[in-house]
């Protein structure tokens, strides 16, 4: 059984040693979490991981943070990402901000909106659907309640959001019914349950607020994504400091 001990440091040492039986364990630690072997790419992650909680761990020993031990270490990595996190602390300007919304205006789209009726049928009487919507087409008259309804979710939505209409029927339905045209019957349109006869009324495209209107959320996804670049930046410059190299059991 391999184990990730850690001798006691030297401040000084500048030196990170990953062997195989780190590496089995990184593998093993990682298949008893998720039942799987984790991909090449995952296991790099682990192993990038174990490599930052060293060198946060040393840095924080070097400053006089405190001692070795496995659970300290991890909260003195905290500890240095928090004073890395204070010391990216930075605020924008307005010209930054409206820099930033223009270039990530999908984070910050509000959601289209749309009103419209629909009648359910279950999944098997599609070709009922289809004899309704033309009785529906041809003005003939069609009594709703003589067909099925779903529990807890209603007939007729009035200036309802995208991603509402999306968590009660689902993406596909929900895409194909912001295509429909306004003013007439219009399916079948099948969802999770069955198939839809659609009436659209209103259809309200989405649309890019100005930023003082949504100056608070655009702040703060700016000032966390900067932020993230920052610490990983000085990250990156520490690290350099270190001489990481691998090294086989066997050798």
């Amino acid at each position: 059984m391999y184990s990730l001990t850690t001798e006691y440091y030297n401040q000084h040492n500048k030196e990170i040693i990953i062997n195989s039986g780190q590496i089995e364990l990184l593998k093993e630690t990682f298949t008893q979490t998720w039942n799987r072997q984790p991909t090449e790419q995952e296991l790099n992650a682990q192993i990038e991981n174990f490599i930052k909680d060293e060198i946060f761990y040393k840095e924080a020993v070097a400053i006089g943070l405190d001692k070795s031990d496995v659970a300290v270490k991890r909260r003195l990595r905290q500890i240095m990402e928090l004073m890395m996190d204070e010391m990216a602390a930075i605020y924008p300007s307005e010209d930054q901000l409206k820099k930033y919304l223009s270039e990530n205006p999908d984070k910050f789209r509000a959601d289209p909106m749309i009103s419209f009726r629909h009648i359910y049928f279950s999944s098997e009487n599609r070709e009922l659907a289809i004899e309704v919507l033309s009785k529906l087409k041809d003005t003939l008259p069609v009594d709703e309640r003589d067909f099925n309804s779903l529990a807890l979710i209603p007939n007729e939505f009035s200036n309802e959001s995208y991603r509402a209409v999306e968590r009660l029927f689902g993406k596909a339905f929900t895409d194909e019914v912001f295509e429909l045209e306004a003013g007439l019957w219009q399916g079948p349109v099948e969802s999770a349950y069955g198939f839809h006869l659609v009436y659209v009324s209103e259809i309200t495209e989405g649309y890019i607020p100005e930023l003082t209107e949504i100056w608070d959320e655009v702040e703060r996804e700016w000032s966390v994504e900067r932020k993230t670049e920052i610490k990983e930046l000085q990250y990156q410059r520490i690290k350099e400091k270190y001489n990481i190299r691998y090294e086989d059991d066997d050798a």
